[in-house]
């Protein structure tokens, strides 16, 4: 459709909420976007007056619509959260957040329970404290705990040992109650442990005292290392104390955020983090090309933060919310999560100060990522708007790339990388073992791995993705021929090029001339990186299959270990030379793994 006729489509949507979905001229759904009277909401896109640079952008690629009506607002909030994550439209906020934060873990379901570092935290009813993200360094704070208490901090699993048992070098030293040797209470441990809990809670004027005693009476016997390491840790005791909002109260647990946007396509959202008083770290998180007001921008990517519900705190100070936005938020987070959320909107005072400091951060960090956005932008969707033009494509979005892993002609495997919109995107990767091919013959084990993916792109199959715009082959023509036929014989019509590796010249199936573009050519940047991450990918899968077959022909050889036990011990152990130097008590930590099989173990690998 072209603008007129979307215009005339607009005047007929209903005056009731609902989602709005955008699509492209390939049917590709770019946007998604919720409103409380849809006809008013999706008008204002094709108003001139109203347009913003990356509204503009947007609208440029719109050819059609859809919409569905909801009962109310928070119907459509939820809806449109749920289709943002089915579509991954490249104007909305996908957020990408492969930062692990660690959070401090305590099961006090657990027989003696440490006190362990987790970085995805599950939903097991354990204790939480965090996550700590950029303020407070985690290996700090669990230096001061190690300092302070008594607890254990190995892994022995207090339900399969038979106690007593020998202490590990903690027990030994004395920074550790040793409950495995000695007959400490469960009741006299967990008191040790609730200060521990006191202490993650914001107190921490107990533990200043203990390690100033502990720091005394290392040096009054002249034990002046350990009376070093409690004065360090008195160091970092300070500086975590630095870091506490006395005005907010000492269990305060909260999260502000603040976005500052331009008129050009960056926008950044700042997270500050604030656990029992203690301002635990900020975090920025930069936004290109998203569309729609701040309200709108920041409460869709609030609803998707909390996605984690371990990170939820008991209020959450966003200023730049509307109140309606506001308060369906709060609504959602309770039906999702079932958990009472406070949004705030201050005006002054310390939470106003605190958005203030996060606007502030939220600007520097755009000042200073501005040049850097611009260096990805031309690598990305520069590059494809190039490889386009080069390719006579309309426009280039997916590129997959393939490549061949295998030595000598064994265990053939092969690799399929996928690119969209410039980037990796790593869920979307695929292997292949080769299964008709024996020896070395690149181009039937090409040739398999393709017919075998576009079989799948036939058949409909979502779980390997979209169709590609782009498919890539790493080699020369001969590899993008055989390519070709793969493609010819199922009847579907893809780009094919190749890229060869040692000039660097993409191979075309319309033209036996390659292009030969310069080294610092952004298509052919994106390309390389593209092949180079095929072989890669390939590569490590070969050395994967290879390391199982060895592993696997090795422990057959071991009576009672069975393919089951195989993949335990692989699982947990990681490789065979971590298998063969375990000793019994570290093998019947194996989920599966007996004494008796342990010693078995033991023995095939220490015979001498």
């Amino acid at each position: 459709m072209n603008i007129l006729e979307l215009r005339q489509k607009v005047k007929l949507l209903p005056l009731k909420s609902g989602c709005y979905i955008m699509k492209d001229s390939s049917g590709k759904v770019i946007y998604v976007g919720k409103a409380k009277k849809l006809r008013n909401r999706v008008k204002s896109y094709f108003d001139e007056s109203l347009k913003t640079q990356k509204t503009y952008a947007l609208v440029k690629n719109i050819c059609d619509f859809d919409y569905i009506i909801t009962n109310s607002e928070l119907d459509a909030f939820n809806l449109e959260n749920n289709l943002i994550k089915k579509y991954q439209p490249k104007y909305n906020i996908l957020l990408k957040d492969d930062k692990s934060f660690p959070y401090i873990k305590i099961d006090m379901a657990e027989k003696f329970p440490r006190v362990q570092v987790v970085r995805r935290p599950k939903k097991d009813g354990s204790m939480l404290f965090g996550p700590y993200v950029t303020g407070v360094p985690i290996t700090e704070l669990m230096h001061i705990i190690k300092s302070a208490f008594s607890v254990r901090w190995c892994n022995k699993n207090f339900s399969k040992v038979k106690l007593p048992c020998k202490a590990c070098l903690h027990g030994q030293i004395g920074d550790c109650l040793a409950p495995c040797e000695s007959e400490v209470k469960e009741s006299e441990y967990k008191k040790t442990l609730l200060k521990v809990i006191d202490f993650l809670n914001g107190n921490t004027k107990d533990v200043r005292k203990m390690l100033e005693d502990k720091m005394n009476k290392f040096a009054a016997t002249e034990n002046f290392e350990k009376a070093l390491e409690m004065r360090n840790a008195c160091i970092m005791l300070d500086k975590l104390e630095s870091k506490m909002i006395t005005s907010l109260g000492i269990s305060k647990n909260l999260d502000v955020f603040a976005l500052s946007e331009s008129e050009g396509e960056l926008a950044v959202i700042n997270v500050i983090t604030i656990r029992s008083g203690q301002n635990i770290g900020q975090t920025n998180y930069p936004l290109t090309g998203v569309v729609g007001t701040i309200s709108e921008v920041l409460s869709s990517f609030i609803v998707e933060y909390y996605s984690q519900p371990s990170r939820m705190p008991s209020e959450i100070v966003a200023k730049q919310l509307t109140e309606d936005d506001a308060k369906i938020i709060e609504t959602l987070l309770l039906e999702n999560h079932q958990k009472v959320v406070k949004i705030t909107l201050p005006q002054i005072g310390t939470k106003n100060k605190l958005f203030e400091n996060a606007l502030n951060n939220a600007v520097e960090y755009a000042e200073r990522s501005l040049d850097s956005l611009a260096r990805k932008k031309a690598l990305t969707s520069d590059a494809l708007v190039r490889l386009a033009g080069l390719l006579n494509l309309p426009s280039v979005y997916r590129i997959e790339g393939y490549d061949i892993s295998n030595i000598s002609g064994t265990n053939n495997v092969a690799s399929m990388v996928v690119f969209e919109g410039g980037e990796p995107n790593k869920k979307a990767y695929r292997k292949f073992k080769i299964k008709s091919v024996e020896g070395a013959n690149d181009f039937a084990c090409m040739q398999e791995a393709l017919e075998r993916r576009l079989r799948h792109l036939a058949e409909g199959d979502l779980s390997f993705g979209e169709k590609p715009d782009v498919i890539l082959i790493d080699g020369g023509l001969g590899q993008l021929h055989s390519a070709e036929n793969a493609a010819r014989s199922l009847g579907i019509n893809i780009t094919f090029i190749s890229l060869a590796k040692q000039d660097e010249v993409v191979y075309t199936t319309t033209s036996s001339t390659p292009l030969i573009l310069p080294k610092n050519d952004y298509a052919l940047r994106l390309l390389v990186r593209v092949r180079d991450e095929s072989h890669r990918y390939a590569v490590m899968f070969h050395r994967s299959v290879r390391t199982n077959k060895e592993l696997l022909s090795e422990l057959s050889n071991i009576e009672g270990v069975g393919k089951t036990r195989q993949q335990q011990l692989y699982k947990h152990f990681k490789s065979l030379q971590a298998i063969a130097d375990a000793s019994v008590d570290a093998l019947c930590e194996v989920s599966g793994i007996s004494k008796s099989t342990a010693i078995k173990i033991y023995s095939y690998f220490n015979k001498n």
